[in-house]
Order: C-alpha cells, then structure tokens, then sequence
C-alpha cells in the first residue's frame, strides 16, 4: 500500500519529501508498520511515495481473527435485541454460540500446533469456587464452612451417617449460574484474542457504538412519540420511559452506559488529530485532514448527545448519575492527558447543550424521579431497595464465606423477606450485594478485586500510552467500567445476559489493550521520543533512506 504525496519540500537528506508525509509517518509507524521513503530524483514524477511493510512487533499470527470478531459481535447483537437475553432460550443459544466458537479456535489452533489464547488466572479461580458449591461434601464439613446449611445438613448427618450435600442450596440453579459465567469467560477470552489496536480499526468497537446508538435512537423515538413498542411487542411495563429493546428501562440505561464512552473515545481521537494539525499548521499538514478531523469531532459529538439523552428519556436516576460521573470523569483523564483547554471548553459546551436541550424538550418526569429522593430513608423503604439490602445483608451474616450458591437468590431470599411479601423478588438491586450473599465474600473477592485492579492498570496505561489510537480504546473501556461499576450498586445490569456479555467484552478488550500489547514495552512513556526513527518504532534497512 503507498500514499501519493501532495507539495513538496526538500529535507536535510536532498530528497523531496512531502509535506503531509510527515503525518502519515508518524500513523503508520503508531500503526506498527515500517515506514520507509524510497528514494528518487529532485525533478521526478510523480513525487515520493511513502512504503508501508510488515508491522515491526512481529506479533504471532492471528488464526481466524476476523471471522470469530464478526461472529461475536454478531452475537452480541442477537442478545441485545431479543429483550437483552433474558429469555431462557435466547441466553441458551448465546452461551451455546460462545462455546462453540471457542472450542473451534481452540481445535483450529491445536492442529496449527499452536495454542494462544488471553486467559488470565483470577477468573478460574472464581469458577472453581462455584464448582465446590454443586460439588457433593460430607455433611459434617457443609455445616462447618455454611452454617446456613446446618439444619438439613446436621438432619441428614443424623438420619444417614456418611450423607453428603451440596453448599449450593440449588445444585441445578448453581450450575446454569456457572455456566453463564464460563460463557462470560469465553466472550473475554474472545474479545482479547480478536482486538489488535495495530490494525487501527475493531469490527467489536464499532460494533458496540452502533448498537449503543440504534438502542440509543430507538429509545428516543419511544419517548417522545409514544409509541411503547419494542418491535411487535407492547410493552407493559415501562411505559413512559424510554427503554429501547429492553424491558426495564434500568437495563436500556446500562446498555447504553456500556456503549457511549466508544462514542466520546472516537471524539477524543479525532480532536487529537484535529489539535494537532492545527498545531502544526497548513505548511507541514495537508489542511484537509485537519479540516476532516474537525467535522468528525462535532459529529461523534453530536452522537454522544444522542446517546445521552436517551439515558435522560429512560428516566434511570442510578444511570443518570453513572452516565454524568463518567462523562466528568474521562473527560477529565483526557484533558490530563492532552492538555489543551479547547477539549474541556468543548465537554463543558456540550453538557451545557444537552441540559438546555433537555429543558427544551421537558426534563420534568425525569426531576420529578429525583425530587423522591427528599424522603430520604423512609423514601428508599417504601420503594422496597432498602429491605432488599437489609435482607441480602442478613443472608451475607448467615452465610458469610461461601455463601448459598451462585443464582440461588431467589430461592433464599424469602426466608429474609420482610417487605412485599406477596411479591416474588428474583434480585437484591444490587449486584455486590447479591453476588456476595450467593458466592460469600470469597467470591465477591474473585471476582470485583480483579477487575478494580485491570481498572486501575487501564487508566495508567492510557496516561502513559504516546500512541493515538490504542489509548483513546483504553479510554472508551474506563469509562464503560466505571459507569456500569457505578450503575451496579442501585441496580442489577450485571444479570441481564446482554449488559453482562458486553461487559465482558469491554474488560476483554482493555485487557488486551492495556496489558498485553503493553506487555513488551519497556521504555518508559514519558522519555519515548514522538519521532519514529528516534523512538524504535521504526526500522532502518540498508539501501533505503528513511
């Protein structure tokens, strides 16, 4: 592949050296190519030609990238419409798809003689736990490590010496939890497997910002027209939110949390280019690049709007505040990253926007759901969260290692129920909490401290990344963490299949992004030079003069 270059300007070398050249050096040896300039005479035409070769990283070759990206994101998008995968049959098929897909890389690599997958250590460790949980033990040992289960445990050891139980309560239950999580798992693994920041490009990310806008839209066009349907369905509940293809307005709030931040990572791209080559100016960047860069910049501005006020329409008030913080919060990881005012004067125009937008339109439903909140206490009683946590929190007391067995909630939470009696709560509106009371604080251990740590490596890897491209991913995969992270304490996005599997996907992608592909580099950020030559990035062979 060559670009022609346009003017023309004489370097120290003698050679005729274009003026865009100089950008397009740089993105192709950020891209891991080598970038070489061949040499030809003062007056020849056409012009020099910039050569991109292999990329430098010699990265091991990727089997079946592509085809396991498209299906993947092909799955994600089949979960996300069919109401968010909460149909039994729908998750069935999702988790059917994922492990068919990962056992076909998994053979495809095995015959190549080469088995390369992203499998970190901390997820297994979780499942192995919940294995023990559907294992059978002796009674005598379930009574020690559970005493929730002493009573049918300590009548069993009574009536059959030598019996054995499960610490699960619901063996059969434990099990589809586990193998929703191992579906999980794979999509992670997936995700990490396929992204590759040098190709400069991720069928999964625009995969994601697509389906976030569609869902966004979709929301949008409920709310303010009324029309309550979600494809041929009507809806019942819900009916004056905006809730896209979901049926709890909460979980559309989620998805779109989940997918936004894509959204102001590609603004934040595209402006870094744009400040750049202004920077630089028309006589060593082709103004038409910049000028591109620009509209792209108020055009994924324009789409966050969207995406933001579809949070608004669906009337979330946890995923109203997640998706504010989040916004403040890599907008201000940018500005420390960039250090230009012109990016945080934009971020504050654009929150000035969407608020007056909103005004325009009608935010009262909306205020009315926050002015709830001045009952403070007594509020969150009547409307039944409160309890719930109390509940969950007596279950944690009772079973406080191990817990009663991941996705048996439902099942326990009765014998802790003192509010709503006559109704059947599946959820404690609060994923911490429910994962704690159903795999004990082992589990949430495993589980949560990982993933806080890969937060943490993510945002020092995109403050010391020089790169363009892989930071600004980085960026979008923080601010979905924190947003969904945030959103998990007054809700329960992390057991709807879909919100659950692209999270997965997003960590896998982070993953990938900010430890992996970080992995071999050694020199420190802050000394990287910008230049390719100076910085490595970039080989010199003999005979052609770069």
């Amino acid at each position: 592949m060559r670009w022609e270059s346009g003017r023309r300007s004489r370097t120290p070398q003698g050679v005729l050296r274009s003026r865009t050249t100089e950008l397009l050096f740089q993105e192709a040896s950020e891209a891991g190519f080598a970038v070489h300039f061949r040499l030809r005479p003062i007056f020849s035409n056409p012009p020099d030609y910039v050569i991109i070769n292999k990329p430098l990283d010699e990265a091991p070759v990727v089997f079946m990238r592509r085809p396991v990206e498209i299906v993947l994101s092909l799955i994600i998008i089949g979960a996300t419409l069919a109401f968010g995968g909460v149909q039994p049959f729908v998750y069935s098929v999702v988790e059917i798809a994922i492990f068919a897909v990962f056992l076909t890389l998994l053979l495809h690599q095995a015959r190549r003689g080469s088995v390369q997958l992203p499998l970190p250590i901390w997820p297994l460790f979780f499942a192995l736990l919940v294995v023990l949980q559907i294992v059978p033990l002796p009674a005598g040992l379930v009574t020690r490590i559970s005493p929730a289960r002493w009573l049918p445990a300590s009548v069993l050891a009574i009536a059959h010496p030598g019996s054995l139980v499960t610490l699960s309560m619901d063996p059969h239950a434990t099990l589809l939890g586990l193998m929703k999580f191992l579906a999980y798992l794979g999509a992670f693994v997936l995700a990490a497997y396929v992204f590759d920041s040098h190709q400069r490009k991720s069928t999964l990310v625009r995969t994601l910002i697509f389906l976030g806008l569609f869902e966004a839209a979709y929301g949008i066009v409920q709310y303010t027209t009324g029309w309550q349907k979600i494809f041929t369905f009507n809806k019942i509940f819900y009916r004056d939110t905006a809730s896209g293809t979901f049926i709890n307005h909460n979980h559309f709030a989620g998805f779109i949390e989940l997918t936004f931040p894509f959204v102001l990572a590609a603004m934040f791209y595209s402006f870094q280019i744009w400040t750049e080559g202004r920077r630089r100016g028309p006589a060593r960047v082709d103004p038409a690049t910049v000028s591109s860069a620009g509209i792209q910049t108020f055009f994924y501005g324009f789409l966050l709007l969207i995406a933001v006020v579809a949070v608004i329409f669906s009337r979330s008030r946890a995923g109203i505040l997640a998706t504010v913080f989040t916004i403040v919060f890599i907008s201000l990881l940018a500005q420390f990253k960039t250090r230009r005012k012109a990016w945080m004067l934009g971020i504050s125009i654009f929150l000035l926007v969407a608020v007056g937008y909103g005004l325009w339109i009608g935010l009262n439903p909306v205020l009315t759901r926050f002015e709830a909140f001045k009952g403070g206490v007594q509020y969150l009683e009547v409307e039944g969260r409160l309890s719930f946590w109390k509940g969950a929190l007596g279950m944690i007391h009772h079973s406080p290692a191990v817990g009663t067995g991941l996705g048996t909630f439902r099942f326990a939470f009765p014998h802790y129920q003192t509010y709503m009696v006559n109704y059947y709560v599946t959820h404690a509106h609060n994923d911490y909490l429910e994962l704690t009371t159903e795999t004990g604080l082992i589990g949430i251990l495993l589980l949560f401290v990982p993933i806080f740590v890969l937060l943490v490596k993510m945002v020092r890897s995109f403050l010391s990344d020089t790169r363009r491209y892989r930071p600004s991913i980085t960026l979008g995969c923080i601010g979905s963490t924190v947003a969904l992270l945030l959103h998990s304490v007054a809700d329960f996005n992390l057991h709807i299949p879909s919100n659950a599997l692209v999270f997965a996907v997003v960590l896998g992608i982070g993953y990938k992004s900010a430890c992996l592909e970080r992995k071999g580099e050694t020199a420190p950020a802050k000394q990287a030079s910008d230049h390719p030559v100076l910085s490595g990035r970039v080989h010199r062979k003999p005979g052609v003069i770069q």
